[in-house]
């Protein structure tokens, strides 16, 4: 895997919610870690560090257009 791409708080709060309950969040932010995580801004980023989560990119301005080109940017290089 490439990149993981969170566009909301609320689908990592969920993610990490659903890796409780199978026995495996303790291991999802480490395993995040390992590959490019991109956020589309401030508050998605805020939710992922309180997880343990790294953001390699964050979107600026915080809309899926910008979000899009920092990923391929990121990707490309």
């Amino acid at each position: 895997m490439d990149a993981v791409v969170f566009t909301s708080a609320s689908q990592a709060h969920n993610l990490f919610a659903l890796a409780r309950r199978l026995g495996r969040d303790g291991s999802l932010a480490e395993k995040l870690n390992r590959t490019l995580v991109a956020s589309i801004g401030p508050v998605s980023s805020a939710a992922l560090k309180g997880h343990g989560v790294r953001i390699a990119l964050e979107a600026k301005p915080p809309k899926l257009g910008p979000l899009v080109a920092a990923l391929d940017r990121a990707l490309s290089s």
